[in-house]
């Protein structure tokens, strides 16, 4: 009995010592724009779509509690944007920072150079009033001369090492890889190496976000499309994962936004079902990779196109994991069994290693070390 008490006491007191806004498995993210959909069944909906995180826009005091009352029903924790945030947080933290369903202020999106003391400024402010906070600052990415320079640096380096200056618990990135039938490889992963490179030397876990509504020259996504996204980012050592967006946003200019898994009248787009078996499959695979070390990564050639081979560890196993880099195409594996223990699937079985695997647009193959 004493033994069992012991156990108990410790087990509450663990709890206790998690910060209660803080999700316990691999963060999925909705991001979502209408701040006039927060009720009872958006939350159960994104609940079941399979994210445990999500972007509040709340316009309101009355929208935030009931955007936080929603998220905790369904376990969902919130990354919380309000214009008194980063006006007067005075006037609002204080009445929110205890929430269980808080997990961050969202303070910038796509922030540049010049925005980079006022930003600090801002978190510290908030720290005076929530110690425990965490803000949220999302990333441009390194697209060429043109963005450099609207950034305001020389280099892609430069704006990473500024942004590690501020107190921040990642560092969270926006690039679409997938325009048309094309992926801009030529972009894309020269972005990741900077990004995964300052996430080694600052010790900082790296986000990524994804996309699921069309716009402009963004096609309607396919899974090849999601699974590419997801598993790419994954293979570099993401440990988060963003949707955007959720719910469509308002048309802007050229981005003509368009069926996301959220309509703009409310209801489930088409993509809606897509998502949520992007994410079915994502919680399960994203599992093994969170907390885990990505310790080398190759660029290499298949049957029928080119693979991304990730080498990490987890609780002192060695796995390898290839991720096919088309959006459109099967590729073909080759490998000598020998070098594997086992083969691990989507829902976390094990199985024997064959020599051959074709897998299919964006898909993934995860083996464990011998």
């Amino acid at each position: 009995m004493k033994v069992q008490l012991i156990l108990t006491f410790l087990t509450i007191l663990s709890m206790h010592m998690i910060k209660a806004g803080e999700p316990q498995e691999f963060p999925i993210i909705a991001d979502i724009i209408h701040t006039e959909l927060y009720d009872a069944t958006r939350f159960r909906d994104i609940h079941k779509a399979g994210f445990n995180a999500c972007m509040c826009w709340c316009k309101t005091k009355e929208m935030i509690n009931q955007a936080f009352h929603h998220a905790s029903v369904h376990g969902i924790k919130v990354i919380l944007f309000n214009n008194l945030i980063i006006d007067e947080p005075e006037k609002i933290i204080p009445f929110i920072k205890d929430n269980e369903a808080l997990w961050q202020y969202h303070l910038a999106d796509e922030p540049k150079m010049k925005q980079w003391d006022n930003l600090n400024k801002l978190q510290k402010r908030i720290k005076g009033i929530d110690p425990k906070a965490k803000c949220y600052i999302n990333l441009l990415p390194n697209i060429g001369k043109e963005t450099l320079d609207d950034i305001g640096v020389d280099n892609y380096t430069e704006y990473l090492r500024e942004f590690s200056k501020i107190e921040q618990p990642q560092i969270s990135y926006d690039f679409y890889p997938v325009q048309g039938k094309t992926v801009r490889n030529d972009k894309w992963y020269p972005i990741l190496e900077d990004i995964r490179n300052e996430s080694l030397r600052t010790g900082k876990p790296f986000w990524a976000y994804i996309l699921c509504v069309p716009h402009c020259i963004y096609p309607m996504p396919t899974i090849g499309h999601l699974r590419l996204q997801c598993y790419v980012n994954l293979a570099y050592g993401a440990q988060g994962i963003c949707y955007f967006s959720y719910s469509t946003p308002e048309p802007i200019g050229r981005n003509d936004f368009h069926d996301g898994p959220l309509l703009r009248n409310g209801k489930k787009g088409v993509t809606y079902k897509l998502v949520q078996k992007m994410n079915a499959e994502l919680k399960s695979v994203a599992s093994l990779f969170w907390q885990s070390k990505v310790t080398s990564i190759e660029h290499r050639k298949g049957i029928g196109g080119g693979v991304l081979v990730s080498h990490f560890q987890k609780a002192g196993k060695r796995y390898t994991c290839y991720v096919n880099k088309s959006a459109e195409k099967d590729v073909t594996v080759a490998l000598r069994p020998a070098d594997y223990a086992w083969r691990i699937k989507k829902n976390l079985k094990t199985e024997t290693v064959k020599t051959v695997y074709t897998l299919s647009a964006g898909d993934i193959l995860i083996l464990r070390d011998r």
